[in-house]
């Protein structure tokens, strides 16, 4: 579920192109884009990209800007989303009509027009909408899991997230949990996948020296656009200071569990944060992991 707006510029005359670097800037925000696990990369992908504010990093806002030199922009937000990127929302929607001057604005989902003073009147009715189908969303117990898309990694909440969730009447511990994941500064591991001539799948994560990590749990943990069933998988220990990978594949299931042992924390549900180890530090693991 999504609020999207088709905004258009209808001026006969003057600027119809959207200048995005002005409007990055003027609305205090970064973007980048998401990869097949729905991880954020830096840059653009085909002038597609999700914007989020550094300072509230939220689900992040997807903005199509394919066709802005057109004067022809698609933004929109998830929901349940948090109040702080409904308001950095309004934002772009502002700077877009500051830009362009004259524009019309089209809710797709509503399919009604809106204007920008009318979007800051519904900000409220926004936010609580959002609140509401949170609630719905951790109330509905026929999931097996609770995962969100955000603006730079995924989220699944754990069963004390979904419960409190469940019953909030306002948004500010959902926006506080999701800045606070997200503003680490940490590297989300990510699995480069080979296929075998036999048909069987294997995953090949990647430990790095000093580098503070998270990790799924269960070798197929890891959320992807396509549905993927793993055969195997293993873990390999990057030397940065040394620029090296240390020869041979390492059992990951004994990556984990070693790294519970030696002071990884869960991060949501299913990953763990890792905590960073020095070149002698790896070394030993590597003994551990064989």
């Amino acid at each position: 579920m999504a609020f999207t707006l088709k905004i258009e510029s209808k001026t006969l005359f003057g600027n119809k192109a959207v200048d995005f670097g002005q409007l990055i800037h003027n609305c205090g925000l970064q973007f980048g884009h998401n990869n097949e696990f729905y991880i954020l990369e830096e840059g653009a992908a085909d002038n597609t990209v999700i914007l989020y504010n550094p300072s509230r990093i939220g689900r992040g806002i997807f903005f199509d800007g394919r066709r802005m030199k057109e004067g022809k922009v698609e933004i929109s937000y998830n929901i349940p989303t948090t109040e702080a990127e409904i308001i950095d929302f309004i934002c772009v929607a502002k700077e877009l009509e500051r830009q362009l001057k004259k524009v019309e604005m089209y809710c797709v989902e509503e399919k009604c027009k809106y204007t920008t003073a009318q979007l800051e009147q519904n900000k409220e009715r926004m936010v609580q909408f959002c609140r509401e189908k949170l609630n719905e969303f951790c109330a509905n117990k026929e999931y097996s899991s609770y995962i969100f898309t955000l603006a730079m990694w995924p989220l699944e909440l754990t069963e004390e997230m979904v419960a409190n969730f469940e019953t909030c009447t306002d948004l500010r511990e959902f926006e506080q949990i999701l800045h606070d994941k997200q503003s680490l500064d940490v590297y989300y591991a990510k699995p480069r996948l080979l296929q075998k001539q036999t048909g069987e799948v294997g995953a090949f994560y990647t430990f790095t020296e000093e580098c503070e990590s998270i990790f799924p749990i269960k070798k197929d943990g890891f959320f992807c656009m396509k549905r993927i069933d793993i055969d195997e998988s293993f873990v390999r220990y990057y030397i940065f200071s040394e620029d090296r990978l240390m020869d041979g594949l390492y059992d990951y299931d004994k990556f984990v569990q070693y790294m519970l042992k030696q002071g990884a924390t869960y991060y949501d549900k299913s990953h763990i944060l890792v905590p960073s180890m020095t070149k002698e530090q790896i070394e030993k693991l590597a003994e551990e992991t064989k």
